[in-house]
C-alpha cells in the first residue's frame, strides 16, 4: 500500500539550489525525486506518494558548492486525516488580514501562515479574512491560487473539514481596492 507525504525543509544552506530526495539510503533505486528546488522545499514543500513502510528521507546536494552534503529526517506516523494548509493574502496590499480562530488561534497577519489540522481530533478549522477601511483592501473571496479567476468561497469566514474545499491546501484570501 502507499501513502502521500509532504516534506518541507525548515532551513537549507544559502548556496544550495537543488537537492535530490531519497528514502532510506542514497542509492539509485531509492531516488524519489531529482533536482528539487531548494526554494520549493523550504517554501510550500513537496508531496510524494511512497510505500507505507518508508519513514526515512534524505535531501542530498548533487551539485554546486555543497556537493555531497546531505541531511535526513524520519517521518512520524502516517496521518491520512490531517491536512497541511498554507493560507496567504493576495491582491492589494494595504493591510487586509487573515487569522485562524479554530481549532487553534493564529493571530491576524497581512502575509501568510501554515497550519496542520487533524480532522480525527477536530471537526473543522475556521479562518477569517478581514479587510481594512473602505475602499482599500476589501475582501473578495478564497482562491486556490493567487491568480485564480473564480473564488471557491466568497464569505469572509471559511470553515474547512477533511472533505470540503479540497482543490488545494494552499489557500489565498484575495483583497481588492474598490
Amino acid at each position: 500500500m502507499s501513502k502521500k507525504i509532504k516534506i518541507t525543509g525548515v532551513e537549507l544552506g544559502g548556496d544550495i539550489d537543488v537537492v535530490d530526495i531519497y528514502h532510506t539510503a542514497i542509492t539509485a533505486s531509492n531516488l524519489i525525486s531529482a533536482s528539487v528546488s531548494a526554494s520549493l522545499l523550504t517554501g510550500s514543500g513537496i508531496e510524494f506518494v511512497i510505500d507505507d513502510n518508508i519513514t526515512e528521507f534524505i535531501a542530498y546536494a548533487s551539485g554546486g558548492l555543497c556537493l555531497g552534503t546531505s541531511g535526513s529526517i524520519t517521518a512520524s506516523v502516517y496521518s491520512p486525516n490531517t491536512r497541511y494548509f498554507t493560507f496567504t493574502t493576495s491582491g492589494s496590499d494595504e493591510g487586509g488580514t487573515i487569522e485562524m480562530s479554530s481549532p487553534f488561534t493564529i493571530n491576524a497577519t497581512t502575509s501568510s501562515f501554515t497550519a496542520s489540522v487533524n480532522f480525527t481530533t477536530y471537526a473543522s478549522a475556521t479562518v477569517v479574512a478581514t479587510g481594512v477601511t473602505y475602499p482599500d483592501d476589501q475582501f473578495q473571496g478564497w482562491y486556490n491560487s493567487p491568480t485564480s479567476s473564480t473564488a471557491f468561497f466568497t464569505g469572509s469566514t471559511l470553515t474547512l473539514t477533511l472533505s470540503t474545499y479540497t482543490g488545494s491546501d494552499d489557500i489565498y484570501a484575495f483583497f481588492k481596492d474598490v
